[in-house]
Parts: structure tokens; sequence; C-alpha cells
């Protein structure tokens, strides 16, 4: 999928100041039609280290009514966690219909966190890409709208 973006591309801060307004507008306008139609939403918002996640997740966030998401940051595993399957821990936080889940980092880049540091990490990230896969198919499957942002530096 990348091969077909231009990484090349960039917006100076004046144009990024102009567009986000009418996209926020339209943004909020969604949430409600999404609510009023009963269709669950997950945002995936991921990218490189200082990539800009945690503002590119707060332009998000600042258009949308409050009572109809929920954030998460998706941090080391608890103990608890490590203690389930991989998956489990986005499993639990699914939005009920009407609702967005927003995950700042997701099953992405907790795959290859959790599984650099092994020995034989290609083979066991592989591993892990066919739960990732069937997740998404899954909840694709039942009406779940699944929006995926890569924040891309040079």
């Amino acid at each position: 999928m990348l091969e077909k973006c231009d990484l090349s591309a960039t917006t100076d801060d004046k144009t990024l100041a102009k567009s986000l307004p009418p996209l926020q507008e339209r943004l909020a306008v969604l949430q409600r039609e999404l609510r009023d139609k009963k269709i669950p939403v997950m945002i995936v918002i991921e990218g490189w280290n200082a990539s800009g996640i945690t503002m590119a997740t707060r332009e998000v966030i600042r258009s949308l009514d409050p009572r109809g998401f929920t954030l998460y940051a998706t941090h080391t595993p608890t103990a608890e966690e490590l203690a389930r399957p991989f998956m489990w821990r986005f499993w639990t936080r699914i939005p009920e219909k009407g609702r967005i889940a927003i995950f700042a980092r997701s099953w992405y880049s907790r795959a290859i966190t959790e599984e650099l540091n092994r020995v034989g990490w290609k083979k066991s990230f592989r591993d892990k890409l066919g739960p990732i896969t069937m997740f998404e198919q899954q909840l694709a499957d039942d009406g779940m709208v699944i929006v995926k942002f890569f924040l891309h530096i040079d």
C-alpha cells in the first residue's frame, strides 16, 4: 500500500491550519451520523517515534463529542495482559455500536515492540500477523468501520 503513496509530499503549517477546520466540522457531523446509524468505528493512529501521534490524536478528538468516543493510549502490557492472548487487550476495547474507539498506537506497534527483543523475532512477528488480520476481518464483517493512519517522517 505504501508504494502507492507519495512519501515526499509535505504540508506547511499555514496550509494545514487553513484546511483543518472544515475537516473537523465534517468529522463532527460524521460522528453524529455514525451514532444515529449505530455504526461502530475504530480509529488507529500509528507512526514512527516522534512522528506526531499525540498531536494528530489531539486534532482528531478536538472536534468529536466526548460522550461518543474512548481514547486508548497503548502502552507496555500489564502482567494481566501478558498472561492472556496477544489480541485480548484490544478485543476488550471494541466500541459498542454507535461509538468510536481511538487507539494512539495499536496492535501493530505492540506486535513489533514485543517481538524485536526476542531471538527469532521475525518468525514470532509473522505469527502475530494472523491474529491481527483475523481480528480486523471479524470486526469488518460485523459492520465495524476501521480507519488507520500511519504517520511517516524521514
